[in-house]
């Protein structure tokens, strides 16, 4: 087994060096234990001596007094009292950091605690333990996003940075120009929207979404929201990707409409960022991420926000950001690391850690609310409309072809349903 683990982490990190690597704190559009909350009760057996590592990246701002390794050696020192043990943090940068996971979990000095982005292929590998039996129900109905860490199954990793979601925004004083006094909340509300913009509002677009860049980063704004929205599972069975069905068609048809109908001109292709001409007051509407709200306001524009539209069966549901902790499987203290990830995720560690590092939404019912406060109840109350990038194998393939297709529809080089056909075949055919 040890050997069969070996070789498929080794794969895995020559795989790395093909493909693109960790998403990381710049992904969105600005690219922020116990029971959860309570102090960390002392891990079962003996811990005296133990040692936990814990590999995580930087969140800190480059000209901030305090540093990752300043803070988190601070936030350790009353789990290291209170259970007898050291915590050793190792802050690995941004650039290649996947790569150097991958390569530490096969290393008898590799992490206990890892925080990580892209799980999928370390899940299958067998390089992260399963934490269902080591979480009570009661912890965990305490987590807002835990279910965001089911991968195959089962619960492989704990959700830590959540946020970033993707919302429309929409600019009220162009919108009441047009004669409405709030947000469209369906599909058939936002083409309703646009058309009126166009009419009563000139030398102003209507709506726009980044369909000129490159990279999966476009279609967690511009696609996958409305996909959700269909009510449909972007995996079968098998957990393969699986669009080319009824809400597929629907999604790719409404958005080549928003073409047909002029909202978007053949043009769209070249948009990379919407947000800009939002804070120019020359766009009235865009799906960005929440890391876009501070600019927004400091452009002067008078702005709201619904989080996701309705689809056509009334279903909303939007991509939201979901980094998280998992414990390696070779680790020789499985329990104690449990208990130093819970203590990580604590609301007064993470409290501390959206206060003076890095603010992004809560984890946790008893954590505190730092960001927007427009965005408050949504975080809190409407976390079940969230959905973070399935998880599946090759993934970064199937959203390559997925949005050149898109952009290929666009151009009039294919049908909505050519587009789910040439993306399923595609990537079959890089799968086999």
């Amino acid at each position: 087994m040890k050997k069969r683990l070996l070789a498929m982490i080794l794969g895995t990190v020559m795989l790395l060096g093909l493909l693109a690597g960790c998403g990381g704190k710049g992904d969105g559009e600005d690219a922020n234990v116990d029971a959860p909350g309570s102090s960390p009760s002392t891990a079962p057996g003996d811990s005296a001596g133990q040692v936990i590592r814990v590999w995580i990246p930087p969140y800190a701002k480059s000209d901030a007094e305090l540093t990752d390794q300043m803070f988190w050696d601070q936030q350790f020192d009353a789990f290291e009292a209170e259970n007898n043990c050291t915590v050793e943090v190792t802050i690995l940068p941004w650039d290649g950091y996947k790569q150097k996971v991958t390569t530490g979990l096969i290393s008898d000095q590799g992490p206990d605690v890892v925080y990580i982005d892209t799980p999928y292929d370390l899940v299958e590998s067998g390089a992260f333990e399963p934490l269902d039996s080591y979480f009570t129900a009661e912890e965990t109905e305490n987590y807002l996003y835990w279910d965001l860490g089911q991968i195959l199954g089962k619960q492989y990793v704990a959700p830590m940075l959540v946020g970033n979601a993707s919302v429309m925004y929409c600019n009220m004083d162009i919108l009441k120009q047009a004669g409405f006094d709030r947000p469209p909340e369906t599909w058939d509300e936002l083409v309703e929207y646009c058309l009126a913009i166009k009419e009563k509002v000139p030398g102003v677009d209507p709506f726009l979404q980044n369909w000129g860049g490159t990279g999966k980063g476009v279609l967690m704004v511009s696609f996958l929201p409305y996909y959700w929205q269909t009510g449909e599972s972007f995996l079968d069975a098998e957990g393969k990707p699986s669009i080319n069905n009824a809400g597929g068609l629907k999604t790719v048809e409404f958005l080549k409409s928003l073409m047909d109908k002029g909202i978007f001109d053949d043009t769209i292709t070249a948009t990379e960022n919407p947000k800009d001409l939002f804070q120019e007051g020359k766009l009235a509407m865009y799906v960005g991420d929440t890391g876009s709200a501070k600019k927004n306001t400091a452009a002067g524009i008078n702005w709201s926000v619904i989080p996701a539209l309705s689809g056509p069966t009334g279903i909303q549901a939007t991509w939201i950001a979901a980094d998280s902790l998992a414990i390696a499987s070779n680790s020789k203290n499985k329990e104690l690391a449990v208990e130093a990830m819970k203590y990580m995720l604590s609301a007064p560690v993470m409290d501390a850690f959206h206060e003076q590092m890095y603010a992004m939404c809560p984890i946790t019912k008893d954590a505190k609310f730092y960001d927007d406060e427009r965005f408050q109840s949504m975080y809190m109350d409407q976390a079940d409309i969230f959905h973070n990038w399935p998880s599946y194998a090759n993934s970064d393939a199937f959203y390559d072809y997925l949005l050149k297709n898109i952009q290929s529809m666009y151009m009039g080089d294919l049908t909505p349903q050519q587009v789910l056909d040439d993306t399923m075949k595609q990537y079959e055919d890089f799968v086999n």
